[in-house]
Parts: structure tokens; C-alpha cells; sequence
């Protein structure tokens, strides 16, 4: 059975979204049935170009 973990912030721009590709990444690359996803109390509709980076930088897949 697959484990959902809703992440939230404040604008759902860096911290969820950073926290949902880092989960995502690490428990696809140890097989776990595990599925992150970010939400934010007042979403900006923007996500920060430095969380991007830093998810590229580490290797996370930000395509999707």
C-alpha cells in the first residue's frame, strides 16, 4: 500500500516543493511505495527558480 505524505507551506514556492522533490527522489531510488505531494496555504502560483536549481543541482527529475 502506497504512503501519501501532503507537505504544506505558506506559498507551496520552495520548502514543500523542495521537500516533495527530495521524498519523491529518495524513496523512488530506495524503493519505497511512498508518494509526496506539496500543497500551500496561499499559494503564490509560482514556484522559486532557487528551489528549481537546487533540486537540479542534487539530481532530483523537476520535469514533472
Amino acid at each position: 500500500m502506497t504512503t501519501n505524505v501532503l507537505i504544506l507551506c505558506t506559498h507551496n514556492s520552495a520548502r514543500s516543493v523542495l521537500s516533495e522533490g527530495m521524498l519523491n527522489h529518495w524513496a523512488a531510488k530506495l524503493g519505497k511505495d511512498v508518494r509526496a505531494y506539496s500543497a500551500g496555504s496561499a499559494p503564490s502560483g509560482r514556484l522559486n527558480p532557487f528551489a528549481l536549481e537546487a533540486l537540479t543541482t542534487a539530481g532530483v527529475d523537476v520535469s514533472g
